[in-house]
């Protein structure tokens, strides 16, 4: 049942996937970059509710109460690490996430700007994830 999930999720993973050259990623927004990788797990509005999430065996986090969970403050650089790959989650156990960075560096090989293009992406995607944060209660 498990290994069944996992090849569906994958499969939906697979098909929303259409490769870009890096030169659409550089054009794209954030917003566009997130309803790219993002929203198909974490949902449009980024409430955890993404077509594929109830097929993970985890809940998929609500991403607009990151910075309430964190006291208040948006923690870009943890985003930005979890997003690249750098900080694992706890939750993620075997990272079923994808690690954006290792996919956008991929897109531009070739490209001696290549890390400084991963970052600006990765740092598109930290800034409309920290405008859909819902206010404290």
């Amino acid at each position: 049942m498990a290994r069944t999930r996992r090849m569906i999720v994958l499969g939906l993973l697979v098909m929303s996937w259409n490769p870009l050259w890096a030169a659409d990623f550089l054009s794209m927004s954030g917003e566009e970059l997130y309803r790219r990788f993002c929203a198909a797990c974490h949902g449009i509005e980024g409430r955890g509710d993404g077509p594929v999430a109830s097929y993970f065996t985890v809940e998929v986090p609500d991403l607009t109460l990151i910075a309430r969970r964190a006291r208040g403050t948006f923690p870009r650089e943890r985003v930005a690490r979890i997003i690249d790959g750098r900080h694992i989650i706890g939750a993620h156990g075997t990272r079923t996430m994808p690690v954006w960075g290792e996919d956008f560096t991929r897109a531009e090989l070739g490209n001696p700007d290549a890390d400084e293009a991963t970052e600006l992406l990765i740092e598109r995607l930290v800034e409309y994830v920290s405008q859909i944060q819902r206010p404290a209660l």
